[in-house]
């Protein structure tokens, strides 16, 4: 493929995790007020987010799968339509019990893209291609609540925000029929590689290479501190900060705007510097800026979001990277897959656990939860690092 196409799929890649990021974080946005309008408990977002997450980890998990029989491009595309179905149903939905089952397309949409996507980069592009390619996962969470935060503010209905998002989900469907000949060539590279492995490793097979346990815990508390933030992060400012929801909305998508400005400036850090270092260095400051948003009062709390998202940036798509030096090429597919499917566990998990926690004591338990979660991940990491025992390179 010319220069210009592989510059072009790239972007349209790029695009897709834009795609990803939208509804991420929208939720935790607006349940203050969804759940009043239900009349349900504001714990009751937990339901949801393990529906979501039980999904993703299902459709994750049967990516292979899937793409042996769709092929990539047509998977992509319909797994992007679920999500806009998920989307829309949230908007039309006029009961809490509905809202849980549009919840299943949202989350078996998001398995497959992530899944299929991340596999690909790592194998294919450089560890700068990786961390970029979710600084634009970044860019479309960190939309996400602003756009619904704007919503609010101007005193609309929540659906409206919701039809919005979907709205802008179903253009990316509309961007990436249009761009099916870009993938014809990469889809049958992909597939030829996927079909010669017929038999692929079991999960339990998978889970017996060494390091993959503790890179799993990796990425399940690593996942359980971002969904937590976009799900808890507004319902804390508003408890314990007294700050008004339209405001919380904005700061915790500073939160994300700052992981994706990090994602795209860790790019180019990569160039100079090994993935173990940046992962470590990420992982202390995401300490730093968890214990900001518990000490700091309401006017500069806004500072810990943005320590905590610049913390965040680099560790997950580092960690992705890493897969296949750590544990081999001909592992990365079923290695990725489990990493991402199990890591939902957290996403789902977690935060429902934090919900539970904080209707019993309050939100004080939000980062209290999120400095035990940080510190798990980095001790998760240390203890890889010495079971592959590899020498990392710089990428």
């Amino acid at each position: 493929m010319k220069k210009g196409k592989v510059l072009l799929f790239l972007l349209v890649i790029y695009l897709t995790f834009i795609s990803l990021g939208l509804p991420d974080s929208v939720l935790g946005t607006a349940w203050p007020v969804i759940h009043e309008e239900f009349r349900v408990s504001s714990g009751s977002a937990g339901w949801i987010a393990m529906v979501i997450s039980i999904c993703t980890v299902i459709s994750s998990l049967q990516t292979a799968t899937l793409v042996r029989r769709f092929g990539t491009a047509r998977l992509v595309i319909l797994s992007v339509f679920l999500t806009l179905i998920g989307l829309i149903g949230f908007g039309l939905t006029q009961s809490y019990s509905f809202f849980i089952v549009f919840a299943i397309p949202l989350g078996l949409g998001a398995g497959a893209i992530d899944t299929a996507l991340n596999d690909y980069v790592a194998l294919h592009f450089k560890a700068h291609h990786m961390n970029w390619l979710h600084g634009f996962w970044g860019i479309g969470a960190t939309l996400g609540p602003v756009i619904m935060g704007a919503v609010l503010l101007n005193k609309w209905s929540w659906r409206s925000g919701y039809f919005a998002i979907g709205g802008l989900q179903l253009a990316v469907v509309i961007v990436l029929i249009f761009s099916l000949p870009l993938w014809k060539r990469e889809t049958r590279v992909e597939e030829a590689t996927i079909v010669k492995e017929k038999s692929g490793p079991t999960i339990l097979d998978t889970l017996k290479i060494p390091g993959v346990l503790y890179s799993v815990l990796s990425f399940i508390f690593y996942v359980g501190i971002e969904a937590s933030i976009g799900l808890w992060g507004s319902s804390f400012l508003i408890a314990m900060k007294g700050i008004d929801i339209g405001h919380a909305g904005f700061i915790v998508s500073t939160f994300y705007g700052s992981l994706t400005v990090g994602r795209m400036v860790s790019g180019f850090l990569t160039f100079r510097w090994s993935n173990r270092f940046i992962l470590y260095g990420s992982e202390i400051l995401l300490l730093l800026g968890i214990l900001t948003i518990y000490l700091a009062d309401s006017d500069v709390v806004i500072l810990g979001f943005a320590l905590t998202g610049l913390g965040s940036a680099a560790i997950f798509p580092t960690m992705l990277h890493e897969t296949p030096k750590r544990f081999g090429t001909s592992n990365s597919g079923a290695v990725m897959g489990v990493q991402i499917g199990l890591a939902y566990v957290g996403t789902a998990g977690l935060p429902f656990v934090l919900g539970l926690f904080a209707e019993a004591v309050s939100m004080i338990a939000f980062p209290i939860a999120l400095v035990v979660f940080s510190l798990i991940l980095l001790i998760s990491t240390i203890r890889i690092e010495k079971i592959t025992g590899k020498d990392e390179e710089k990428i």
